[in-house]
């Protein structure tokens, strides 16, 4: 992800993908907090709902989240929720409904695989919770018709599940003019910058979304509480 940049580039608004109901599986190259968080910001701009992250380790902090908003307010509309092991992330999943409504828009769980290959469970009992989790999120997205967004730790056997629960699937290419969404139905083609490369960071990801929001700019972007805490 080290790529030149100007100190001031001229960035052309990218495309990013539309969300369709249903369990998306984003394969990201590195830390997926950020495509994940753009994805559910630029969803959060777009519909006047609001969104859950259920994090996971080093992914339950909503720092950068907060830094790649291009409106603070939209933090008010995302609640988080935070499992340490695997028993407080099936329960999190378990409980998810109860702290959902017609207003919700987007769920999004970074690495929902990782605390179940857990050394504290024996046998078959990880992979077994995983496909229960990723069954209930499957009936919530149905039942809501509202995207879930998922990124798995590794893609192996063990990880399996998800991608087979999942209904679309969104890779994240990292390319010298900055990262590409590619899809069944959608791929980013350009991102146009005067000379040189970016640094797919932070500061590139708050640059994208403060370039699209004014298409966003007749959304409705109403009050809430930003949970620090599990919803």
């Amino acid at each position: 992800m080290l790529h030149q940049r100007n100190d001031s580039p001229s960035l052309t608004i990218p495309e990013l993908p539309s969300l369709d109901s249903g369990i998306t599986l984003v394969e990201a190259e590195n830390d997926p907090r950020l495509p994940l968080q753009t994805l559910m910001v630029d969803r959060l701009l777009l519909e006047s709902g609001r969104a859950v992250w259920v994090g996971t380790g080093r992914y339950c902090t909503t720092d950068t989240l907060a830094e790649v908003s291009p409106d603070r307010r939209v933090l008010e509309r995302v609640d988080v929720a935070r499992g340490f092991t695997p028993y407080q992330h099936t329960a999190l999943i378990g409980n998810l409904e109860a702290n959902l409504g017609e207003n919700t828009e987007v769920v999004v769980l970074p690495d929902i695989d990782a605390l179940y290959r857990g050394s504290d469970l024996q046998g078959d009992d990880g992979q077994e919770m995983l496909v229960r989790a990723l069954a209930k999120l499957a009936g919530v997205a149905r039942e809501y018709e509202i995207p879930v967004l998922c990124t798995r730790s590794k893609a192996d056997g063990f990880s399996e599940p998800v991608e087979t629960a999942a209904t679309s699937t969104l890779a994240v290419q990292d390319t010298p003019m900055g990262p590409r969404f590619v899809g069944d139905e959608f791929e980013t083609m350009v991102y146009e910058l005067e000379d040189g490369w970016v640094q797919t960071t932070i500061a590139f990801w708050q640059e994208v979304l403060q370039a699209r929001q004014p298409i966003h700019e007749t959304a409705n972007i109403s009050s809430g509480v930003f949970a620090r805490g599990t919803v």
